[in-house]
């Protein structure tokens, strides 16, 4: 007898054909959850080649993916009509459901509660967005307001990602259990290796360089002032997002010699690039965990990183915490100098609580808790 139960997981970063990389950590993490349990997602997709609501399902690594295409429209009315009744196309299609996972509120916390209203059963959120940042927080629209509070009164389970977003949702949450899980890596994939050695030290950054977060505009000024001081590195930036915008400044400094992009790159391609650096570089204004340094713990790769998601309150011994361009800049050189090192067994021991059947476990006990 199958006694598997059924989750549905609604979330507002998913990946699509026109952003094959938006939240692919989400359907990372649909596909872990598609060990224990049936996982259906509902992805609402805007598409400007349809005049009617469409609908496909597609099934991969245990994932049932309802995409729902919708037309665009200008109209603020027909906008939320529109993506009303795509949601409602894509529930049409789902029979039971025991518990809705609903991840990262904004914009389509609407979704989770339209969810629980129709199957009546329990809604687990859990959110990673950078959005519960004070400077931003403090700045919500009347819209992201109200998704919030009605979110607040239906969710019966509240999950951050680390502590570091769990001190910034109480502020919202004040009167509610968050639960911290973290993200799983596949630390088969992401192996510890023999490093490579290196004429010069590599540096490594992997994000989207998106400017409202990553400040990759402080790396550059950081790797300026390091090629003042030493010719001896290079430094690896892999984005899937386009990158013409930093290869010009890049260019405008001169730093060619210093500096190559490279992407997209599927999650497993980027596994020899950890391994072949020194160090993993991050120097975001905020971050709610990191993927990436969780891989490059993994990888038993030392970061360089700002004082945010899981690199807060970092231990000395897994890398070095920075807080401006100068500290940057003066972290790289002490590693080129070779001042400081790391034991990278170390490194990939601390990253192991992010592997997927510890995550995996973490979820089955909290779901228990609610569906049995």
């Amino acid at each position: 007898m199958n006694t598997k139960k059924n989750l549905l997981l609604i979330s507002s970063w998913y990946p699509n054909p026109e952003r094959p990389f938006l939240g692919n950590f989400v359907q990372r993490q649909a596909e872990l959850l598609a060990q224990k349990y049936h996982v259906t997602v509902i992805n609402t997709i805007g598409d400007a080649a349809v005049t009617t609501i469409e609908s496909k399902t597609i099934e991969n690594n245990g994932v049932k993916e309802i995409q729902v295409f919708f037309p665009l429209e200008t109209s603020l009315l027909k906008k939320r009509k529109v993506q009303f009744n795509a949601f409602e196309t894509g529930l049409s299609q789902i029979e039971h459901v025991d518990v809705i996972i609903g991840e990262i509120a904004l914009p389509k916390s609407w979704q989770f509660l339209q969810a629980k209203k129709k199957f009546n059963c329990p809604l687990i959120y859990i959110d990673q967005g950078s959005y519960y940042r004070a400077e931003i927080r403090n700045n919500w629209n009347f819209v992201e307001k109200f998704l919030i509070w009605k979110l607040k009164k239906k969710v019966d389970c509240t999950i951050a990602v680390s502590e570091f977003l769990k001190n910034d949702m109480k502020e919202v949450f004040n009167k509610t259990e968050i639960n911290v899980i973290g993200n799983h890596i596949d630390t088969d994939l992401f192996s510890l290796s023999p490093k490579s050695e290196n004429d010069k030290t590599h540096f490594l950054h992997i994000s989207t360089l998106d400017e409202k977060t990553k400040n990759p505009e402080g790396m550059i000024n950081a790797i300026e002032k390091l090629s003042f001081l030493t010719g001896n590195f290079k430094f690896t930036f892999v984005s899937d997002e386009n990158v013409e915008k930093r290869q010009n400044i890049i260019a405008e400094k001169r730093l060619e010699n210093y500096v190559e992009f490279v992407g997209p790159l599927e999650w497993h391609e980027t596994v020899n690039y950890y391994h072949n650096a020194d160090a993993f570089v991050l120097f975001s204004d905020y971050e709610t965990f990191s993927v990436v340094l969780a891989e490059s713990f993994s990888t038993g790769t030392p970061v360089i990183s700002t004082n945010v998601g899981i690199a807060h309150n970092l231990d000395k011994n897994i890398g070095l915490t920075v807080e401006n361009e100068e500290q940057l800049c003066n972290a790289m050189f002490a590693m080129v100098k070779k001042e400081v090192s790391f034991d990278p067994a170390l490194i990939r021991t601390h990253g192991m609580q992010y592997q997927s059947d510890v995550i995996l476990d973490k979820w089955t006990s909290l779901i228990a808790k609610y569906v049995g």
